[in-house]
C-alpha cells in the first residue's frame, strides 16, 4: 500500500515540481526505514544451513519441469512490470490524435493532453516525445490508476500456505 502511496502521490507532486516531488519520495523512504531496521527479523534473510550457497543448489534436479516453469514466471512477472512502468503510461498520457492539430484560440477549445499553441493557432502535443493515439489522460489520472492497482494488487487475496 505504500508504494501504490507514493506512485499516487509522486505522479501528483512531479506535475508541481520535480525537486519537491523527489525530496517528497526521498521523506517517504526515510520515514519507512527505521520501521524496516527495527520492525524486521535480524534472522530475515540469513540461510539456515551454514556455508556458501552455490547457484546450483537453487535449482531442483529431481523435478526440471518446476525450473522452466520458474524461469517462465521470472519472464511473465518482468514483462508485466515492464509493461506497467513503460509502454501504459505513455499510451494513457499520449492524447488522442483527433485532438492533435485543431483550431484553437486558447488551451479550452483543446481536448485532454493537448495544448493551444498560440503561433500555429492549432492544438498541439503536451508531450515532449510527441506522438498520439493515446487516451490524454493527466499525469496525475495516471499516477492514480497505477496506484490504484499496486494498492488492489498488493493488499488482494494471498494463496493459503502451503506449509499449512
Amino acid at each position: 500500500s505504500l508504494k501504490g502511496v507514493g506512485y499516487f502521490l509522486g505522479s501528483w507532486l512531479i506535475g508541481i515540481s520535480y525537486g519537491l516531488a523527489l525530496g517528497a519520495m526521498m521523506a517517504l523512504v526515510l520515514l519507512a526505514l527505521p520501521m524496516a531496521y527495527f520492525g524486521l527479523d535480524p534472522q530475515l534473510g540469513v540461510s539456515p544451513s551454514p556455508g556458501r550457497l552455490r547457484l546450483s543448489d537453487v535449482f531442483d534436479r529431481s523435478n526440471p519441469n518446476l525450473n522452466w516453469l520458474s524461469l517462465a514466471r521470472l519472464f511473465l512477472f518482468a514483462s508485466r512490470d515492464f509493461w506497467f512502468e513503460v509502454p501504459l503510461p505513455f499510451f494513457l498520457r499520449t492524447p488522442p490524435c483527433a485532438a492533435i492539430g485543431r483550431p484553437c484560440a486558447d488551451d479550452s477549445d483543446c481536448g485532454s493532453g493537448t495544448a493551444c499553441d498560440a503561433e500555429a493557432g492549432a492544438c498541439a502535443n503536451l508531450n515532449p516525445g510527441g506522438g498520439c493515439g493515446g487516451l490524454g489522460w493527466s499525469r496525475t489520472q495516471v499516477g492514480a490508476l497505477l496506484a490504484l492497482y499496486i494498492i488492489a494488487y498488493g493488499d488482494g487475496p494471498a494463496p493459503p500456505d502451503a506449509a499449512e
